[in-house]
């Protein structure tokens, strides 16, 4: 059995949909940021970053396992498995490079550009700015990339792809508001959107 600790978040889906393409079973904790509850000794006793989606893998020997951060839990789960994620050579390096470029570039962006525009009282033109063109090189690099491949990484479906899903199918909701301009972003997150382990998962926690 697995615990799901998550949030209702682009980061927290993608934990959800990884479990739910694997089949595996799972129960979820929710919580509610705005309430600090991320910040309860419970949950810090598993990650000291106080951050979600974390899971708990109790099918492993010897104590639980906490994993805590979405592109580790799907690289985790793949490894687990066998699945989404090549054992090796050009293909898996390949996945492992669009699941950073999702994690450390994309999602960032996206991060920065909510902050700015959404969360901030005091909204500061200099920083919207900064973040709104950061998004709009992100969405190219993605859309140029899956202009020559059906999925992030090549042919396959994978961790990059469950990654970078929640992205397009909610942050680039907010900015730049459609894919109308982004015909390769659209066909993919179309495709990816009729699995039905993803619509299921994009509804955890209910």
């Amino acid at each position: 059995m697995i615990d799901l600790h998550t949030v209702p978040t682009a980061n927290g889906y993608k934990a959800s949909i990884m479990l739910e393409e694997l089949g595996l079973p799972y129960r979820v904790t929710a919580y509610d940021l705005l309430e600090g509850e991320n910040l309860k000794p419970e949950l810090l006793a598993l990650s000291r970053v106080g951050r979600l989606p974390l899971i708990v893998d109790h099918d492993v020997a010897g104590e639980p396992l906490p994993v805590y951060g979405s592109a580790a839990i799907l690289q985790y789960l793949a490894e687990k498995t066998g699945r989404f994620l090549p054992a090796t050579g050009r293909e898996r390096a390949k996945v492992i490079e669009w699941t950073g470029i999702v994690s450390s570039d994309i999602s960032p962006a996206y991060s920065g550009q909510f902050v700015f525009n959404v969360v901030a009282q005091e909204k500061q033109p200099w920083a919207m700015s900064f973040y709104d063109r950061l998004c709009s090189r992100m969405i190219k690099v993605m859309d140029d990339q899956l202009a020559t491949t059906r999925f992030l990484a090549g042919s396959e479906y994978s961790i990059a792809d469950i990654l970078a899903y929640p992205v397009a199918a909610i942050s680039m909701k907010r900015f730049p508001g459609n894919l109308d301009g982004h015909p390769h972003i659209a066909r993919w997150a179309t495709e990816i959107g009729l699995r039905p382990a993803v619509q299921r998962g994009l509804t955890v926690p209910a």
